[in-house]
């Protein structure tokens, strides 16, 4: 007899879930990873202009040009910040992607220890059977060789 656990499609459902939960975030943290790689772009980018800007004010700048660059700069630290708001979002949005995969493999670990215990038990009473089933036969075999010994020993003095 084979061993049937009575919530297995439950467990694997929860282990879909699990799977499901992963690949959020591994999607999570792709985002995050794009959203640090931009704002890393971003962050050199406003260091080569602010270098940009250093080199032209000792070399007799343009009043023109100087503000120029200065518009560039402010317009790169704003895009900084909203960068960096992104980021933050997008590593929270990761810290509670891997939250809800610790959630997920927590209730399939539950699930995995309780089919571990009822096959446990199951086992143990498929071998008490076994058990009690070859006692059976020994018992029989013996009471058949008795009776056997019995009758001989009644047909030697009779």
């Amino acid at each position: 007899m084979r061993f049937k656990f009575r919530l297995q499609r439950i467990l694997e459902l929860r282990e879909q879930h699990e799977q499901a939960q992963a690949r959020q975030l591994a999607s999570a943290q792709e985002v995050a990873d794009h959203a640090t790689q931009a704002q890393d772009a971003l962050a050199t980018l406003r260091a080569n202009s602010h270098a940009q800007m250093h080199a032209t004010t000792r070399a007799a700048p343009r009043v023109g040009h100087l503000h120029q660059l200065g518009t560039v700069l402010a317009s790169l630290d704003e895009r900084l910040m909203v960068a960096g708001d992104i980021c933050r979002e997008a590593d929270a949005g990761v810290d509670r992607a891997k939250a809800m995969l610790e959630e997920a493999a927590r209730d399939r670990r539950v699930l995995d220890r309780l089919k571990e215990r009822h096959t446990d038990a199951w086992r143990t009473d498929e071998a008490t059977k076994d058990r009690v089933h070859m006692d059976e036969v020994a018992l029989t075999q013996f009471a058949r060789k008795q009776e056997e010994k019995n009758n001989r020993a009644a047909d030697s003095a009779g």
